[in-house]
């Protein structure tokens, strides 16, 4: 989950170094969300596969921690997110409240057994549409930060 959340971090991070950005507080607790929603992203869709990938000898987060404890970390990752977006300037942190669909689609998973963890797909399903709407929310909320500066 850490190095799927670096694929996805990194790129932004050197972005803003080339693009010659100043990396203050404010920065740092944006792209420190943003890795801390992409892990809980990656862990939450792992859950999903603990029972195939430990047939198949494949190796995850939610096969090395069990379902429940993955959902749960995934759960703390987000709120942590969100909670950082708080350091934001505005209108950022109002994308901490963006953290409440991802919380609402993972919680009814929090304690699935290992042998139901398939069942932690349908919460999978509800999260690839949240990304759409938090996605187009997260959109509009970078545009009105670039017009109130």
């Amino acid at each position: 989950s850490v190095t799927s959340s670096t694929h996805f971090v990194s790129p932004a991070v050197y972005g803003l170094a080339v693009a010659g950005a100043e990396f203050t507080w404010p920065l740092v607790a944006l792209l420190a969300a943003f890795f801390l929603w992409g892990i809980a992203s990656h862990a939450f869709g792992a859950v999903q596969d603990v029972v195939p990938d430990r047939e198949a000898g494949i190796a995850s987060i939610a096969t090395a921690f069990g379902a429940a404890a993955t959902v749960r970390l995934a759960l703390a990752f987000w709120m942590a997110a969100g909670l950082l977006m708080l350091a934001t300037e505005w209108p950022g942190p109002l994308a901490g409240l963006l953290v409440l669909p991802y919380l609402w689609a993972a919680w009814p998973y929090r304690s699935v057994t290992d042998a139901a963890s398939g069942d932690s797909n349908r919460g999978w399903r509800h999260f690839i549409l949240i990304n759409y709407a938090v996605g187009f929310a997260v959109t509009l909320l970078m545009i009105w930060w670039a017009l109130v500066r």
